[in-house]
């Protein structure tokens, strides 16, 4: 039934702006999306999605469409299941040691260094591109944990009415401050 709404849209040469899949036990998102360029409605609400299919994965494809709106709540893609992950220190570089300690002293003013990184563009250029860990406030340069916050969605956002959250990037500096997080901030684990 899903395959032949697609097909019907597909063959509506590219045409089509909205597609409805609401509550079809569909188990991935489809990777024929990437043929209807002119998409602009999506609603994949109430289905059986895990996760992105392969296709869509990398977000080449799906970055490429311009929807205006987006509809996947009631998934299971979307849902907070934590799991254990075994924490390991990460071995960091001389330069990524260097670079945070470089950072937090400019941070907190340091003079002989605010004068030396004037003599340096080639370094100011390499720590301006530093994060700041949310948790400590320390900055990082290369060596991080991405995690996901859910935070309410904004209200110029044109959304279903139970959306509740949304998932937000977040970046850490370390072990040390993902076990200092807020219960509402969780670990990514890449498998």
């Amino acid at each position: 039934m899903t395959e032949r709404l697609l097909i019907r849209a597909i063959k509506g040469h590219g045409q089509t702006q909205i597609v409805t899949l609401n509550g079809k036990k569909i188990r991935k998102m489809p990777s024929t999306l990437e043929l209807l360029p002119d998409l602009k409605n999506l609603c994949l609400q109430n289905n059986l999605i895990s996760k992105v299919c392969p296709e869509i994965s990398t977000l080449t494809q799906f970055q490429n469409l311009k929807l205006k709106e987006f509809y996947c709540e009631e998934n299971p893609l979307f849902m907070k299941r934590p799991a254990i992950a075994v924490q390991q220190e990460d071995i960091w570089s001389l330069q990524e040691i260097t670079s945070r300690y470089v950072m937090n002293q400019l941070a907190k003013k340091h003079p002989f260094l605010m004068c030396a990184i004037e003599q340096y563009p080639e370094v100011r250029n390499l720590i301006s591109q530093g994060k700041k860990c949310p948790i400590c406030g320390k900055y990082f340069l290369s060596i991080w944990l991405e995690c996901v916050r859910f935070i309410p969605p904004p209200k110029n956002w044109k959304i279903s009415r139970n959306l509740q959250l949304v998932p937000v990037q977040v970046l850490i500096c370390s072990y040390k401050c993902l076990n200092r997080r807020d219960p509402n901030l969780f670990g990514i684990a890449h498998m």
